[in-house]
């Protein structure tokens, strides 16, 4: 089992306030004091975000296509039919997990009780966002060191993906060993900190990335989906 750990400088982020506008969305009297407080953000990315994530590489992987169960080193995933086609094909697969920590979270919900709705709104998504971005570019590393051993890589897979139970975090998690206890599971599979993600990478020969993968995905909140929508 490979292990792969990294952290992620604020400035390596491809976040720009031009693409993050329309996903705030609201009216247009709110676009200037949105600009200002993502402008704040980008000033002092350096020192609220702190983007830590990684990767494992298991090569004990099996596919049961009547049950769409996935077996990692005997762990079972009952990924359901969307996501296993997407996996069903890989020789080996990644387990990630991303964060860009605590303290965006907690400036958002301070804003909130503050009654500074807007502003912890803006914070909450650009948190969101961060997290993504992160995570984008480890998979982009990933995919370059599969390259590099001939094999390809798929999207990534999070449990609450197209029915792939929320609950399955805690098999998830347990396969990961103490290096990766920057991210904590609580008993309702809650992440912490909030503003993390996880899920499986399937790598093989005759495996497929697909640039764009909202058609075959149910979510109803997903910003990446919305923005589509409304372009």
């Amino acid at each position: 089992m490979q292990t792969t750990i990294q952290t992620i400088p604020f400035n390596k982020l491809k976040l720009t306030s031009e693409a993050i506008m329309p996903l705030l969305g609201g009216s247009s009297d709110y676009a200037f004091m949105m600009h200002e407080y993502l402008d704040s953000l980008f000033e002092q990315g350096d020192q609220i975000f702190h983007i830590q994530g990684g990767y494992l590489l298991f090569d004990e992987v099996s596919f049961h296509q009547a049950t769409h169960e996935v077996y990692v080193e005997q762990v079972s995933f009952d990924v359901k039919k969307v996501v296993f086609n997407m996996l069903k094909r890989s020789s080996k697969v990644a387990i990630f997990v991303c964060t860009c920590g605590e303290a965006i979270h907690d400036l958002s919900r301070q804003y909130m009780q503050e009654g500074d709705l807007l502003k912890g709104y803006v914070y909450d998504m650009f948190g969101s966002l961060v997290v993504e971005s992160g995570m984008d570019l480890i998979q982009v590393s990933l995919q370059a060191e599969m390259m590099n051993e001939g094999l390809k890589i798929t999207n990534r897979y999070s449990p609450g993906y197209c029915g792939w139970d929320v609950a399955q975090q805690k098999k998830l998690f347990s396969l990961f060993p103490e290096q990766f206890n920057f991210v904590q599971l609580t008993e309702s599979c809650l992440m912490q900190p909030i503003k993390s993600v996880s899920g499986i990478i399937g790598i093989g020969n005759d495996v497929k990335y697909n640039e764009y993968t909202c058609n075959i995905c149910d979510s109803k909140n997903c910003l990446y989906k919305n923005l589509k929508r409304n372009n």
